[in-house]
């Protein structure tokens, strides 16, 4: 007889911080919209400043404290909450190592405290985690745990041609899909620049510029499953700015893709993704440029030529 695979979690790094539970109430909202499960993880340590007494004994700890954070959530999560913790040498390396074991569907983080109330502003762990993380990355914006409990209702996607752009609309898709959530797929149209001897372009090649992106814009909304109903937006400008005033728009998770060099499988932040990290509104998923698309294509074109063939 085959064994049943595990179903991939979602994990929140927790400390009983204010930070954690900004982390939990965004972790519970994607729990919650895609039916996955919720880990809640822990790290401890430093493993060589302490004994095997003193780590068992902080261990201990650390499971009481994440007991507690269980008890706190929705009785449909709180009875099938899974809660690990995790010895390292820091909290962003035990974190990494309990990825590699797990293979979760997304790590979830705080703020920064000493960010704007509001505004995603990554901490020291997140960007860590950021820089090598082997899944998609989420950091929740500073004091959600105190507003009404987050639903996601409308999904952001920063888009372009490149593969990772293709990687995150086929994430930020799954999870609009599963979340029943309107999905926003937002292209920025980037200047073009000149150089000394054309400091200006023709019409016709900006024209020509402006109808590619278009055709570029058009094929990835088509690329979604028909339910979605993917707004397509291409908007003039850098994409720093194009996505940080998108964010601004009652978006409540905003999917960015890593960009495209560095080992595979991995997140690696560009300059677009650290800007948004650190000013954003709204939750930020970062996800690693070869993270492998979902068999059942969830969201995707795919689940419609499914449900036509059953």
């Amino acid at each position: 007889m085959t064994e049943t695979a595990q179903p991939r979690p979602i994990v929140v790094g927790y400390d009983d911080s204010a930070q954690a539970r900004d982390a939990l109430a965004v972790g519970v909202a994607l729990a919650r919209a895609t039916g996955y499960p919720l880990m809640l993880a822990s790290a401890y340590g430093p493993v060589a400043a302490l004994s095997q007494d003193e780590l068992d004994a902080r261990g201990a700890e650390v499971l009481d404290q994440l007991e507690r954070a269980a008890d706190s959530l929705p009785t449909e999560l709180s009875t099938a909450v899974e809660l690990t913790a995790v010895p390292g040498s820091s909290a962003a390396a035990a974190l990494h190592q309990l990825a590699e074991g797990v293979h979760p569907r997304a790590i979830v983080l705080g703020s920064c405290h000493r960010g704007p109330v509001g505004r995603v502003l990554m901490g020291s762990v997140a960007e860590r985690l950021l820089n090598g993380a082997p899944c998609p990355v989420v950091v929740a914006p500073r004091g959600v745990a105190g507003r009404d409990p987050l639903r996601l209702r409308t999904v952001c996607v920063g888009f372009d041609a490149r593969a990772e752009g293709w990687t995150a609309l086929q994430r930020a898709a799954q999870v609009a899909a599963a979340a029943g959530a309107h999905l926003r797929v937002v292209m920025a149209l980037q200047p073009l620049t000149g150089t000394p001897t054309m400091p200006m372009f023709p019409a016709e090649v900006v024209a020509e510029h402006h109808r590619r992106a278009e055709i570029e814009l058009d094929r990835a909304v088509r690329s979604v499953a028909n339910r979605l109903e993917a707004e397509p937006r291409l908007v003039r400008g850098y994409p720093e700015a194009v996505l940080a005033k998108e964010a601004e728009r009652d978006v409540d998770l905003l999917v960015l893709g890593s960009r495209g060099y560095g080992p595979l499988r991995r997140v690696l932040l560009a300059s677009v993704s650290t800007e948004l990290m650190r000013s954003a509104p709204c939750a930020v998923m970062v996800v690693p440029r070869s993270a492998q698309p979902e068999l059942t294509g969830e969201g995707m074109a795919a689940e419609d030529e499914f449900v036509a063939s059953g």
